[in-house]
């Protein structure tokens, strides 16, 4: 028999793997996925326990059909990857992906607007779809806000914050990916600027343990990536 704290040492990994998988969201965005993939990927959520999937909108139903009964949360995007559809095609988009059981929905905020000095636009564009998540279900979906912070600066960062708080947005997440990873400080600006029960992701380019725990430690409550299974597992694989 191990001596207690050696089987302390080991098990904490197997810990924090767990509690870094609770605080992943799982993210399939590329082009060309297939049902494979998404079967794969869904099997993978469910075994490590994460909090979500992040599918494209086509493949919510069946991500929703395959996860049924689990505590994995079906995600999809909206206007993804630049927020520059139209209110109507935004709110649309929202009621489809609810209706096929999306209980997430990352909407790409109108950065543009934003950028343009008119956040006006943008908080009555996200807030138009807050409003339509809302009247969706009784059900509360959580709709997140992605703010494109590489592109920003600190002060518009700051503004992007505040339209999705006036909106109603759940959470902010960071960026999609396209314009820079996640970076800690820009995670601890948001974390700042918004109220306790607003939720910050930190997503793009988060590929190793140490960069998702550096994260999360900036303050964001949930990691977006498409190497989660993989960061999960390395992290797992300390103890084994």
């Amino acid at each position: 028999m191990l001596p207690r704290h050696a089987e302390r040492s080991i098990r904490a990994p197997v810990v924090r793997a767990r509690e870094l998988a609770k605080s992943c969201d799982f993210t399939l965005l590329r082009a060309g996925v297939t049902a494979d993939d998404l079967a794969a990927h869904c099997a993978a959520a469910a075994r490590l326990h994460m909090a979500s999937v992040i599918v494209p909108p086509t493949m919510v139903r069946l991500a929703a059909d395959t996860l049924r009964g689990g505590d994995v949360k079906v995600g999809t995007v909206v206007s993804y990857p630049f927020g520059t559809d139209d209110t109507a095609t935004k709110a649309a988009v929202t009621r489809a992906a609810i209706a096929a059981g999306a209980r997430e929905l990352d909407v790409v905020m109108n950065v543009s607007a934003l950028l343009s000095g008119r956040s006006g636009v943008a908080r009555a564009d996200l807030g138009a779809v807050v409003d339509a998540a809302r009247a969706s279900t009784s059900a509360h979906v959580m709709v997140r806000a992605v703010v494109e912070a590489p592109l920003l600066g600190e002060r518009l960062l700051r503004r992007a914050c505040q339209v999705a708080a006036i909106a109603g947005a759940d959470f902010v997440v960071t960026a999609t990916g396209l314009s820079g990873p996640a970076r800690p400080q820009d995670v601890e600006v948001m974390r700042n600027r918004l109220a306790a029960d607003i939720g910050v992701v930190a997503a793009g380019g988060v590929t190793g343990v140490e960069q998702a725990i550096q994260l999360l430690d900036a303050g964001a409550q949930r990691v977006a990536t498409s190497s989660a299974a993989d960061v999960v597992d390395s992290l797992m694989g300390v103890a084994a």
